[in-house]
């Protein structure tokens, strides 16, 4: 019997959005398929709690919305995730018009909708923009979109599983090898690893928090990456900043009420010195 339970908006995308706009990163929108009922009026008011543009989702009539359970354990704040996703809440190429879209300075995706999402980055390319890809798990073949690319940002779990090897430092190379421009591979409690294009991996450990709920936490991370992107910070800066954001993250409930802003994120770095072994 659960003690509580908490209606919350979430999201890979989503999140890194939320995060990215109120850390002040600038306008950000959302290509996301949204059902037609009462779920789908959730999803815009929370999109609108962070101020992110939800104009250019695309509505399946008749349809319900995506739904995520996640269930968590105390006192470890391990979770696990149930998703229940329509097969209609899939955006196929048709439904994305560039013509009609504003033009990008930064593109985020994730492994879904990959066929859109090739459309997407391509264009995005043309139009001058940097693309930055997230992958957490094996779910799709995403290689299509690794052209386009400039920034991928996946999970250990991902990259360990492609290359068939349990070396950080060889997936970093491996995704290099492939044409990458900048790589970082995230490991949890672990810490984050960066590879560009001249110069040695980075590593960044992760903060210690009392964690309460780890929901979220790599969408957190990718939103303030996002932002120090835009500010042009250097690879260490911005892994410091990201590994910030999502720690903080980590000591509310849920996916989003625990972002921080900007100034309490910039107060975290300076202040906190207590990082996982």
């Amino acid at each position: 019997i659960p003690e509580s339970h908490l209606i919350a908006g979430g999201g890979p995308i989503p999140t890194a959005l939320c995060t990215f706009s109120r850390l002040g990163g600038g306008t950000a929108a959302l290509i996301a398929p949204l059902g037609d009922d009462s779920w789908a009026d959730f999803t815009r008011k929370e999109l609108d709690r962070f101020e992110v543009d939800h104009s250019l989702c695309v509505v399946r009539k008749k349809c319900t919305s995506a739904l995520a359970f996640a269930w968590i354990e105390q006192p470890t704040s391990a979770r696990t995730i149930v998703l229940d996703s329509p097969p209609r809440l899939y955006i196929e190429p048709d439904d994305i018009n560039t013509a009609h879209l504003p033009t990008p300075k930064m593109i985020h995706l994730d492994g879904r909708h990959v066929e859109a999402a090739a459309k997407l980055a391509r264009w995005g390319k043309k139009s001058g923009a940097k693309i930055m890809l997230d992958v957490g798990s094996v779910r799709n073949r995403v290689d299509d979109l690794f052209p386009f690319i400039d920034y991928l940002v996946c999970a250990d779990q991902y990259a360990f599983h492609y290359f068939n090897t349990q070396s950080v430092f060889l997936a970093l190379a491996g995704f290099r090898e492939m044409g990458i421009p900048e790589v970082v591979i995230t490991c949890g409690t672990s810490g984050a690893y960066g590879l560009q294009a001249k110069g040695s991996p980075v590593f960044q450990k992760a903060y210690k928090v009392k964690a309460v709920d780890v929901t979220g936490a790599g969408d957190v991370f990718h939103g303030a990456f996002l932002y120090g992107l835009r500010k042009k910070w250097d690879l260490p800066e911005r892994l410091k900043f990201a590994s910030a954001a999502a720690a903080l993250k980590c000591r509310m409930r849920g996916a989003r009420d625990g972002i921080p802003t900007l100034d309490e994120t910039i107060t975290f770095v300076k202040n906190h010195r207590v990082y996982h072994d």
